[in-house]
């Protein structure tokens, strides 16, 4: 680990020189009104507006069965379903922008 924090930021740019913040782009987005990602997720995951834009599901090869089928939010919290939901949400908003 780098010893400072600008050192830490200079590493993390050079391994990923894009960044993004879901809670910045759902902010300027005319779509949410609220950044929590719960509701960003059952927004994207239900709203007209995001509909059939983009499809996203559980690879059942590698055992992920979990959450499939779960009611939407039903798994907050959980490491690997918040991954989920900030994955569809950013995906989802991309996507959005690209259209709009």
């Amino acid at each position: 680990m780098p010893e400072t924090y600008a050192e830490w930021i200079k590493h993390w740019y050079e391994l990923f020189p894009l960044t993004y913040d879901n809670k910045v782009l759902c902010q300027y987005s005319r779509y949410f009104h609220k950044t929590v990602l719960g509701i960003l997720f059952d927004k994207c995951s239900g709203d007209e507006a995001f509909k059939n834009i983009l499809q996203f599901g559980f690879d059942k090869r590698n055992g992920c069965v979990n959450y499939e089928g779960s009611t939407i939010g039903a798994h907050c919290h959980e490491a690997a379903y918040d991954a989920h939901m900030t994955g569809l949400v950013f995906g989802m908003v991309v996507k959005r922008k690209e259209i709009d």
